[in-house]
């Protein structure tokens, strides 16, 4: 580029003028350099990262879909119905986020290739274009250094500059040079904002966590003090001073054990524990029931 810039500003001081050109004494650099904040092997890294995201999140979809049938062999009522409804809807919203961060990955990966190919592309023109002039090139350049330093004899360098140069910066420079440098500069932040709005666009992934469900209400690995969960009613104390917890009429499956089932889900747990879960849970208070210590 340093041809080119010594050649523009050789014609600017014998008065050629273009705001794109010769506003400053570094302007055709400007243009040349203004992708040099593109810092390619960062994008390469959050591709990178992406990619590790996404084998990440197949691989825990595809553990809770596999537990999720398990689940489903140990379990069943209308408690388990519920459950599975609940972790079932987890497993859709983790298919969208796998397909968000899939895509978000090779749109990055994508724009990578582009803005490699775009600033190769507007080296190769810049060099094509100073390499038309390639024979006069040695004449030019003492020239240029001639009237830009105002040393030697300005008149023979003035006239080269006038007659040959100048044309040469008003047309190959000002249409070909500067179009290119422009276009690469348009294509750039378009291959960005097409990678940002396709992203903006993707549908969001969302996890229900609601009511029972919450992970707020309790901690993964801490069992919370035991209450008697809703049907069951306390009694006076037995003769072995315990209280006596009479089960429900009904035999649906009160609300925590929907959470107990589902905080104790995960790929080292055997599934006697989903089992022996699922059924204890109603009588958990009671250690004299046979159902409570079939199941302990």
């Amino acid at each position: 580029m340093q041809h080119t810039q010594n050649y523009v500003w050789a014609c600017h001081v014998l008065g050629y003028q273009h705001p794109d050109l010769t506003a400053h004494s570094c302007q055709v650099f400007d243009w040349y350099d203004s992708e040099d904040g593109l810092d390619l092997r960062v994008l390469d890294d959050d591709c990178t990262k992406l990619w590790a995201a996404v084998h990440a999140i197949d691989e825990a979809l595809a553990i809770q879909r596999r537990l999720l049938a398990e689940l489903a062999a140990v379990w069943a009522g209308d408690g388990a119905v519920s459950a599975m409804d609940f972790l079932a809807r987890h497993c859709d919203s983790g298919t969208v986020l796998a397909s968000v961060v899939h895509a978000a990955a090779e749109r990055c990966a994508a724009l990578c290739d582009d803005l490699r190919q775009l600033v190769d592309a507007k080296a190769a023109a810049a060099t094509a274009i100073d390499d038309r002039r390639l024979t006069e090139r040695p004449a030019w350049l003492s020239a240029a250094a001639l009237v830009t330093t105002g040393s030697g004899d300005q008149s023979i360098a003035g006239e080269l500059i006038e007659q040959q140069v100048k044309p040469y910066v008003d047309n190959d420079i000002r249409i070909d040079w500067l179009t290119a440098m422009r276009s690469t500069t348009a294509a750039v932040e378009a291959a960005y904002e097409a990678v940002i709005d396709a992203l903006t666009a993707a549908p969001a992934a969302r996890f229900e966590a609601s009511g029972q469900f919450a992970l707020s209400a309790q901690p993964l690995g801490e069992l919370a003090v035991p209450t008697a969960p809703v049907g069951l009613t306390p009694c006076a104390a037995g003769p072995s001073g315990r209280t006596e917890v009479l089960p429900p009429e009904t035999t649906a499956c009160p609300n925590p054990m929907y959470r107990r089932a589902y905080q104790h889900i995960s790929r080292r747990k055997h599934r006697r524990l989903l089992l022996r879960q699922a059924r204890s849970t109603v009588c958990h208070l009671c250690r004299h029931c046979p159902a409570g210590r079939s199941a302990g």
